[in-house]
Protein backbone atom coordinates (compact mmCIF):
# COMPACT_ATOMS: atom_id res chain seq x y z
CA UNK A 1 0.00 0.00 0.00
CA UNK A 2 1.05 3.46 -0.84
CA UNK A 3 0.19 6.35 1.58
CA UNK A 4 0.50 10.15 0.50
CA UNK A 5 1.32 11.60 3.64
CA UNK A 6 0.58 15.53 4.46
CA UNK A 7 3.10 16.80 6.81
CA UNK A 8 3.30 20.43 8.62
CA UNK A 9 4.31 23.44 6.90
CA UNK A 10 6.08 24.84 9.58
CA UNK A 11 4.31 23.84 13.28
CA UNK A 12 4.89 20.31 14.44
CA UNK A 13 1.52 20.16 16.11
CA UNK A 14 -0.64 20.09 13.23
CA UNK A 15 0.64 16.72 12.17
CA UNK A 16 -2.80 14.44 12.13
CA UNK A 17 -3.64 11.43 14.35
CA UNK A 18 -3.63 9.18 11.29
CA UNK A 19 -0.18 10.58 10.03
CA UNK A 20 1.63 9.81 12.87
CA UNK A 21 0.07 6.58 13.04
CA UNK A 22 0.98 5.40 9.12
CA UNK A 23 4.78 6.58 9.94
CA UNK A 24 4.88 4.03 12.73
CA UNK A 25 4.01 1.83 10.78
CA UNK A 26 5.76 1.90 7.13
CA UNK A 27 8.10 -0.20 6.01
CA UNK A 28 9.91 2.63 3.41
CA UNK A 29 9.66 6.55 3.87
CA UNK A 30 10.12 8.05 0.13
CA UNK A 31 11.42 11.58 1.15
CA UNK A 32 12.49 15.03 -1.26
CA UNK A 33 15.33 14.97 1.33
CA UNK A 34 16.47 12.24 3.44
CA UNK A 35 18.08 14.53 6.18
CA UNK A 36 15.15 17.07 6.48
CA UNK A 37 12.56 13.68 6.93
CA UNK A 38 14.80 12.36 9.31
CA UNK A 39 15.03 15.14 11.15
CA UNK A 40 10.93 15.45 11.28
CA UNK A 41 11.07 11.77 12.30
CA UNK A 42 13.46 12.46 15.51
CA UNK A 43 11.15 15.57 16.89
CA UNK A 44 7.58 13.96 15.90
CA UNK A 45 9.35 11.05 18.56
CA UNK A 46 8.35 8.58 15.66
CA UNK A 47 10.11 4.95 17.39
CA UNK A 48 9.68 2.95 13.72
CA UNK A 49 12.28 3.22 11.64
CA UNK A 50 11.42 3.10 8.48
CA UNK A 51 14.11 2.91 5.16
CA UNK A 52 14.50 6.48 3.56
CA UNK A 53 14.68 6.84 0.24
CA UNK A 54 15.26 9.97 -1.40
CA UNK A 55 12.75 11.19 -3.95
CA UNK A 56 12.68 14.13 -5.27
CA UNK A 57 11.65 15.54 -8.58
CA UNK A 58 14.72 14.72 -11.04
CA UNK A 59 14.80 11.40 -9.72
CA UNK A 60 10.91 9.99 -9.41
CA UNK A 61 11.25 8.72 -12.86
CA UNK A 62 14.12 6.25 -12.64
CA UNK A 63 13.02 5.30 -8.76
CA UNK A 64 9.51 4.57 -9.73
CA UNK A 65 10.58 1.03 -10.82
CA UNK A 66 12.09 0.35 -7.35
CA UNK A 67 9.28 1.72 -5.60
CA UNK A 68 6.34 -0.83 -7.57
CA UNK A 69 8.70 -3.38 -6.53
CA UNK A 70 8.34 -2.99 -2.72
CA UNK A 71 4.96 -1.90 -3.14
CA UNK A 72 4.06 -5.95 -4.96
CA UNK A 73 6.03 -7.27 -2.87
CA UNK A 74 3.42 -6.68 0.21
CA UNK A 75 5.61 -3.39 1.24
CA UNK A 76 4.21 -0.40 3.17
CA UNK A 77 4.99 2.58 1.86
CA UNK A 78 5.02 6.68 2.62
CA UNK A 79 5.73 9.19 0.53
CA UNK A 80 6.42 12.77 2.12
CA UNK A 81 7.51 15.87 0.83
CA UNK A 82 9.82 18.57 2.81
CA UNK A 83 6.77 20.31 4.00
CA UNK A 84 2.57 20.18 3.31
CA UNK A 85 1.02 18.00 0.79
CA UNK A 86 2.90 15.60 -1.58
CA UNK A 87 2.61 16.16 -5.48
CA UNK A 88 0.99 19.57 -4.74
CA UNK A 89 3.96 21.40 -6.60
CA UNK A 90 6.44 18.56 -5.14
CA UNK A 91 6.76 14.64 -6.75
CA UNK A 92 4.67 12.01 -6.68
CA UNK A 93 1.97 12.66 -9.53
CA UNK A 94 4.46 10.28 -11.82
CA UNK A 95 4.45 7.61 -8.87
CA UNK A 96 0.52 7.97 -7.81
CA UNK A 97 -0.28 7.72 -12.32
CA UNK A 98 1.97 4.48 -12.06
CA UNK A 99 0.06 3.02 -9.46
CA UNK A 100 -3.01 3.82 -10.80
CA UNK A 101 -2.28 2.12 -14.09
CA UNK A 102 -0.95 -1.52 -12.23
CA UNK A 103 -4.07 -1.33 -10.16
CA UNK A 104 -1.68 -1.03 -6.85
CA UNK A 105 -3.74 0.70 -3.85
CA UNK A 106 -2.82 4.24 -3.04
CA UNK A 107 -4.49 6.61 -0.21
CA UNK A 108 -3.64 9.96 0.75
CA UNK A 109 -3.57 11.34 4.53
CA UNK A 110 -5.20 14.80 4.32
CA UNK A 111 -3.60 17.45 6.72
CA UNK A 112 -1.61 21.28 5.83
CA UNK A 113 -1.64 22.35 2.44
CA UNK A 114 0.41 25.88 2.06
CA UNK A 115 -1.98 26.93 -0.93
CA UNK A 116 -5.32 26.62 0.81
CA UNK A 117 -4.27 27.80 4.16
CA UNK A 118 -2.98 30.71 2.17
CA UNK A 119 -6.25 31.05 0.87
CA UNK A 120 -8.15 30.88 4.40
CA UNK A 121 -5.89 33.44 5.61
CA UNK A 122 -5.95 35.71 2.48
CA UNK A 123 -9.61 37.93 3.48
CA UNK A 124 -9.96 37.29 -0.59
CA UNK A 125 -13.23 35.52 -2.00
CA UNK A 126 -12.54 31.74 -1.69
CA UNK A 127 -15.74 30.22 -3.34
CA UNK A 128 -13.98 29.81 -6.79
CA UNK A 129 -10.00 29.48 -6.95
CA UNK A 130 -6.86 28.71 -9.34
CA UNK A 131 -3.31 27.47 -8.34
CA UNK A 132 -0.39 28.43 -10.50
CA UNK A 133 1.87 26.59 -8.20
CA UNK A 134 5.48 28.19 -8.67
CA UNK A 135 5.41 30.65 -11.76
CA UNK A 136 8.64 30.64 -14.31
CA UNK A 137 11.43 32.96 -13.16
CA UNK A 138 11.45 34.47 -16.61
CA UNK A 139 9.65 37.48 -16.98
CA UNK A 140 7.80 36.52 -20.70
CA UNK A 141 6.79 33.32 -19.42
CA UNK A 142 5.76 34.49 -16.15
CA UNK A 143 3.54 37.37 -17.48
CA UNK A 144 2.05 35.14 -20.37
CA UNK A 145 0.75 32.83 -17.12
CA UNK A 146 -0.48 35.71 -15.24
CA UNK A 147 -2.41 37.24 -18.96
CA UNK A 148 -4.09 34.10 -19.24
CA UNK A 149 -6.02 33.81 -15.96
CA UNK A 150 -6.38 37.07 -16.10
CA UNK A 151 -10.24 35.99 -17.77
CA UNK A 152 -10.20 33.82 -14.60
CA UNK A 153 -13.54 35.32 -12.26
CA UNK A 154 -12.34 33.99 -9.03
CA UNK A 155 -8.66 33.82 -6.55
CA UNK A 156 -5.41 32.99 -7.96
CA UNK A 157 -2.98 31.29 -5.68
CA UNK A 158 1.21 31.44 -6.53
CA UNK A 159 4.20 30.39 -4.55
CA UNK A 160 7.04 32.38 -4.95
CA UNK A 161 10.48 33.15 -4.03
CA UNK A 162 11.01 36.06 -0.90
CA UNK A 163 13.34 37.72 -3.25
CA UNK A 164 11.38 37.95 -6.47
CA UNK A 165 7.53 38.48 -4.45
CA UNK A 166 8.12 42.27 -5.02
CA UNK A 167 8.36 41.56 -8.56
CA UNK A 168 5.63 39.51 -8.96
CA UNK A 169 3.14 42.52 -6.77
CA UNK A 170 4.28 44.93 -9.45
CA UNK A 171 3.47 43.07 -12.22
CA UNK A 172 0.53 41.61 -11.18
CA UNK A 173 -0.38 45.16 -10.57
CA UNK A 174 0.50 46.24 -14.21
CA UNK A 175 -1.76 43.16 -15.64
CA UNK A 176 -4.73 43.30 -13.04
CA UNK A 177 -5.03 47.40 -12.27
CA UNK A 178 -4.09 49.06 -8.99
CA UNK A 179 -7.87 47.95 -7.84
CA UNK A 180 -6.42 44.24 -7.47
CA UNK A 181 -6.52 42.84 -4.47
CA UNK A 182 -3.73 41.28 -3.17
CA UNK A 183 -2.47 39.19 0.01
CA UNK A 184 1.11 37.88 0.55
CA UNK A 185 1.61 35.59 3.03
CA UNK A 186 4.35 34.20 4.46
CA UNK A 187 5.96 31.67 7.34
CA UNK A 188 2.14 30.37 7.67
CA UNK A 189 2.12 28.53 11.35
CA UNK A 190 4.95 29.99 12.18
CA UNK A 191 5.97 32.40 14.96
CA UNK A 192 6.60 35.42 12.74
CA UNK A 193 3.54 34.54 10.27
CA UNK A 194 2.37 37.27 8.46
CA UNK A 195 -0.43 38.66 6.30
CA UNK A 196 0.69 41.51 4.08
CA UNK A 197 -1.09 43.22 1.50
CA UNK A 198 2.27 45.10 -0.06
CA UNK A 199 5.50 44.55 0.30
CA UNK A 200 7.15 47.35 1.56
CA UNK A 201 10.27 45.81 3.26
CA UNK A 202 12.91 42.69 2.79
CA UNK A 203 11.09 39.39 3.41
CA UNK A 204 12.49 36.02 4.07
CA UNK A 205 10.57 32.72 4.33
CA UNK A 206 8.25 30.61 2.82
CA UNK A 207 5.74 33.04 0.69
CA UNK A 208 2.17 32.12 -0.71
CA UNK A 209 1.06 35.10 -2.94
CA UNK A 210 -2.89 35.45 -3.64
CA UNK A 211 -4.83 37.65 -5.75
CA UNK A 212 -8.62 38.40 -7.80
Amino acid sequence: MLYLVATPIGNLKDISLRALEILEKVDFLLCEDTRNTGLLLANLNIKNKPRLISFYDEVEEQKIPEVIKLLENGGNVALVSDAGTPIISDPGFKLVKKCRSLGISYTAIPGACAAINALVLSGIPAGRFVFLGFLPKKDGERLKILEKYKQFEGSKIAYESPFRVKKLEEQIKTIYGDNVQISIIREMTKKFEEILPTINKEIKGEVVVVFN
